[in-house]
């Protein structure tokens, strides 16, 4: 009700540029974090869906990263779409798609169960909710990039980006205290909101289309052969596939292991230590900036700062053998994770502002991979090895290490294109 209440008054002609900006801002934040919501729903359970339908470590590590083939093989699509037709226009449509997913799972895990082939049918329902959440952030990064300043723009895209892990917190709780279909109405509530003015007025009188020359999209070959475009994917694939390995395996890791822990505790407190740095990350990011330090030195600092903090952590967790400490360990690489949004997160504003779009769209595809090969790798590996988490640990860490090298030698803050 109150974001409805704010984008009508954000409809009359009186309110400023950035008043108008700061609604946006608070709307996508909030269907960022219900968009992750839906997202952490399916790792939270696949401990107990695993059970009932049998599945080894390999069967879940498929299950947990088909997600990601429909997520990241969409990314670069996605923000061409985006670029094309408005962010603003996109992401009501590719948000009903997963809403409607999210809303049957239930009713599709019982088909699934009935008809005998349950891998199937879940591989093809978690690839369609892959495709249908892979418009949200480059139709967001598009939104942002046409429609803000050059200064506002990796701030206001960074907090935006927080609320995906308040999504995770949010859902982590409701899951386990609630019904599963109350976040759903929610997730239509945020619908609604969107559909009704999909560009505020003040923008659309600062930006008009038919005045606006179109600008040529970059082939994605000129984009991807630059060095340090390809230092910051990497950047973006180590930290992407520890983020992922972690979002996708804590559960059944603390599940396992520490079987009397309550899951309450250890699905929300990870995630509660990412929210605070991801929002605190790019005020940070910003205060670097204000000491004199160029755009490059911020980046690299918060990024390497970020892969190196969760790589360390991830090294200490074979040496923890009771839960607090383990629990303590994976909060603090979390939040050491959080600090990418003042990072490469919102590196696409800087060396692509005018074709944010479909650059961001191929960049987060680099992380998204890790998403589905990271993920069922670390199952493989469960599998061949007995269950060491250890292997799966250190072998994501010292991804992380290479990524924080890559990019403290060869990234950038400056426009390439």
């Amino acid at each position: 009700m109150f974001l409805f209440l704010c984008l009508l008054i954000g409809r009359e002609k009186r309110f400023t540029f950035r008043t108008e900006a700061q609604i946006w801002a608070v709307t996508l934040f909030c269907g960022t974090s219900v968009l992750y919501a839906s997202r952490v729903a399916f790792p939270i359970a696949a401990a107990d869906i695993a059970k009932e339908f049998t599945w080894n470590k390999t069967d879940s590590g498929i299950m947990l990263s088909c997600f990601f083939w429909g997520y990241a093989l969409t990314q670069l699509f996605a923000g061409w779409i985006a670029d094309i037709y408005g962010g603003e226009n996109v992401l009501p449509i590719s948000s009903l798609v997963w809403i409607i997913l999210t809303f049957f799972t239930p009713q599709l895990l019982e088909f699934a169960y009935w008809s005998g082939f349950p891998l199937v049918i879940l591989l093809l329902f978690r690839i369609l909710s892959g495709v249908g959440q892979a418009f949200h952030v480059p139709s967001m990064a598009s939104m942002i990039a046409r429609h803000l300043t050059s200064a506002d723009k990796g701030r206001l895209f960074g907090i935006i980006l927080a609320g995906s892990h308040c999504g995770l917190v949010y859902w982590s709780i409701c899951f386990l205290v609630c019904l599963h279909r109350i976040f759903n109405h929610k997730s239509l509530i945020w619908l609604r909101i969107k559909l009704p003015s999909p560009i505020p007025c003040v923008i659309r009188v600062l930006i008009d289309k038919s005045n606006t020359p179109t600008v040529k999209k970059p082939s994605q070959s000129v984009i991807f052969y630059q060095k340090l475009y390809r230092a910051a994917a990497a950047a973006q694939y180590a930290g992407g596939n520890a983020y992922y390995t972690m979002f996708s395996w804590l559960p059944s890791y603390f599940h396992e292991t520490f079987p009397d822990a309550q899951g309450i505790v250890y699905n929300v407190v990870p995630n509660v230590s990412i929210v605070i740095t991801s929002m605190l990350s790019p005020l940070l990011a910003t205060v670097v900036l204000n000491t004199g330090q160029s755009m490059t030195v911020t980046r690299r600092l918060m990024e390497g700062t970020s892969l190196l903090g969760v790589a360390a952590c991830l090294f200490i967790v074979p040496y923890t053998s009771s839960f607090i400490p383990a629990l303590l360990v994976f909060s603090l690489s979390m939040a050491c994770r959080g600090l990418h949004h003042g990072g490469v997160s919102v590196n696409p504003h800087d060396f692509a502002p005018h074709h944010t779009g479909a650059v961001f769209g191929i960049f987060n595809a680099c992380g998204s991979i890790t998403g589905f090969i990271g993920v069922y790798v670390a199952g493989h590996i469960l599998d061949a090895t007995n269950n060491n988490w250890s292997y799966v640990f250190i072998i994501t860490g010292v991804q992380c290490i290479i990524g924080a090298v890559i990019y403290g030698l060869y990234g950038t803050g400056t426009k390439i294109i």
